[in-house]
């Protein structure tokens, strides 16, 4: 029956983003289960693309009239939303997103 081993997993996967070794090696290195490893990576970039996503309200530089809408950026990607916008329906439309 294999050991059940407990990894610091931000630091792990900390040490691999800096090494130039492919997911295999630094397995190998670590000896560490790639399938396992592949997974807690997976969930990190989803973490971490989540964390990334901004909401702001915009107004146009040009008018000098109050906040009448919501842009939420992604990447090149604008979603436009009215400024009362439930928050319900604001987290709803985020989590959708990532």
């Amino acid at each position: 029956m294999p050991k059940y081993r407990r990894y610091n997993w931000p630091h792990l996967l900390s040490e691999f983003e800096k090494s130039e070794l492919t997911q295999v090696e630094f397995c190998k290195q670590h000896n560490v289960n790639p399938k396992y490893f592949s997974i807690k990576l997976s969930e990190r970039k989803k973490a971490q693309a989540f964390a990334t996503v901004v909401v702001q309200p915009h107004k146009e530089p040009t008018q000098p009239q109050p906040l009448d809408k919501l842009i939420i950026e992604i990447g090149q990607c604008k979603i436009h939303c009215p400024a009362a916008m439930s928050i319900p329906n604001l987290v709803a439309l985020v989590k959708s997103l990532t």
